[in-house]
C-alpha cells in the first residue's frame, strides 16, 4: 500500500528541521576542531631536544618538532575547513527558514525549502533576504517576536562588520587606527555563523507559529 504523502506544512517543517540538523552537526564538528587546535598550542608544548640522523641529509632532524608542527598544521587546516562548513550550514538554515516563513505569511504552500547554489557550490541568497532577512509582519503577536528581532539585529551587526572589514582590506593604505578597526571588525564578523544559527533556531519556532492556521484548517476543514 503506497504511503500517504505528507501535508505540505509537514514536509516544509521536516525540510527546515533537516537544515537545522545539518547546522548542528557542523557546529559540533567545528567546536571539536577548535578544541583539538587549542590543545596543540605551540606556546604550551615543550619541544624535546632529541635528534636523529636521517640518511642523505647534512643536518640532524628533531622528530618531536616535526611531529608537533605537522599536527598543528593539520589541525588548523581542519579547523578552517570545519568553520567553512558550519558557516555554510548555519546560513542555509537561517536563510532557508526565513524564506519559508515569508512564503507562509504570504499565503503560499511550499512543500520544502528552496535554496540556490552558485557554480562554486556556495549558497546563493535570494535578493529579498540579503544580506539579512527583513523584519516580518505577521509575527507581532508571537510571544518570542522581540527575541527574534534581537537575534536578527545581532546577525546584521556581524554581517555589517564583515562588510566594513572587507572594505578596509581593499584599501591600498591604512592608518594604524584603521588597521586596528579592520582587525576588530573581522573578529566581530567571525560571529556570523553563531548569530545566524541563533536566528534560525528562533525562526524555526516562528515558522511553527505561522503554520498554526494551516494546521487548523487541515484538521478541521
Amino acid at each position: 500500500m503506497p504511503r500517504k504523502p505528507l501535508p505540505w506544512f509537514e514536509s516544509l517543517t521536516d525540510s527546515v528541521f533537516a537544515l537545522g540538523a545539518a547546522a548542528r552537526e557542523t557546529r559540533t564538528a567545528h567546536q571539536a576542531a577548535q578544541a583539538a587546535s587549542a590543545h596543540y598550542n605551540l606556546d604550551r608544548i615543550r619541544l624535546l631536544d632529541g635528534e636523529v640522523t636521517v640518511t642523505g641529509r647534512y643536518s640532524a632532524s628533531r622528530p618531536h618538532d616535526q611531529a608537533v608542527v605537522r599536527v598543528v598544521d593539520a589541525l588548523r587546516n581542519c579547523e578552517h575547513r570545519m568553520e567553512g562548513l558550519y558557516n555554510q550550514a548555519a546560513l542555509s538554515y537561517a536563510y532557508g527558514t526565513a524564506w519559508a516563513i515569508l512564503r507562509v505569511l504570504d499565503g503560499q504552500q511550499p512543500p520544502r525549502v528552496e535554496l540556490g547554489l552558485s557554480a562554486e557550490g556556495h549558497l546563493a541568497v535570494p535578493g529579498e533576504l540579503a544580506p539579512v532577512p527583513p523584519a516580518m509582519k505577521g509575527l507581532e503577536r508571537w510571544c518570542d517576536n522581540a527575541k527574534f528581532e534581537k537575534a536578527r539585529q545581532r546577525w546584521w551587526e556581524c554581517d555589517s562588520a564583515g562588510e566594513y572589514a572587507s572594505a578596509l582590506d581593499d584599501e591600498d593604505y591604512l592608518a594604524d587606527h584603521e588597521a586596528n578597526e579592520m582587525h576588530q571588525a573581522y573578529a566581530e564578523a567571525r560571529g556570523i555563523p553563531d548569530a545566524a544559527y541563533a536566528y534560525a533556531a528562533l525562526a524555526e519556532s516562528a515558522l511553527r507559529y505561522s503554520l498554526l492556521g494551516a494546521r487548523a484548517r487541515h484538521t478541521h476543514p
